[in-house]
């Protein structure tokens, strides 16, 4: 038994020695991987970055960017107008990730959030890398210019964008011209 002892004090120390390697390289990954990620979704409080219409903006390793922004005539309702976003997202991570028009908020000028209008709205599952452009509809109430803000709903990462520009598309604009 005593020839024993010191052999297994020599297992219990190398499978101690080996363990700890293993968790001191897995938070160096996970620390590395948390530096990525703050990189990759750093987001700023200067308002003037908010203010940027059309700047490509990250969500959650998700580059998201407004293309242009539409006002349009509402279908069904005559004295109501829809406002268009187009939007292309791309996927910079190495995960499949998601983007959907339900995980952005359009508000006006008096901070009222604006109904999304049942259209054909982006929604998408993103492989790495890839890309996809799509649509937003919101049903315009009050005034502009308009706050919109796209939130991650699992992350609770977002961003913000003003629209204080949009090219009408309505009747009433091409009467004018």
């Amino acid at each position: 038994m005593k020839s024993r002892l010191p052999s297994i004090w020599v297992c219990i120390l190398t499978l101690s020695i080996f363990l700890t390697g293993c968790i001191s390289g897995e938070k160096e990954a996970q620390d590395k991987q948390k530096e990525m990620h703050k990189q990759t979704n750093a987001s700023t409080s200067d308002e003037t970055d908010k203010k940027v219409t059309g700047q490509e903006k990250t969500v959650s390793g998700v580059s998201i960017q407004i293309g242009k922004a539409l006002k349009l005539e509402h279908p069904d309702q005559k004295d109501k107008q829809v406002l268009q976003l187009q939007l292309k997202a791309t996927n910079k991570t190495a995960e499949e990730r998601h983007v959907d028009v339900f995980e952005t908020s359009v508000y006006n000028q008096d901070n009222k959030k604006l109904n999304i209008y049942p259209g054909d709205n982006l929604g998408a599952k993103l492989a790495p890398g890839k890309s996809v452009e799509g649509n937003g509809y919101y049903v315009i109430e009050g005034k502009g210019p308009f706050r919109v803000e796209y939130e991650n709903t699992d992350t609770k990462e977002k961003q913000e964008w003003l629209i204080d520009k949009w090219t009408d598309m309505t009747a009433k604009a091409t009467e004018k011209k």
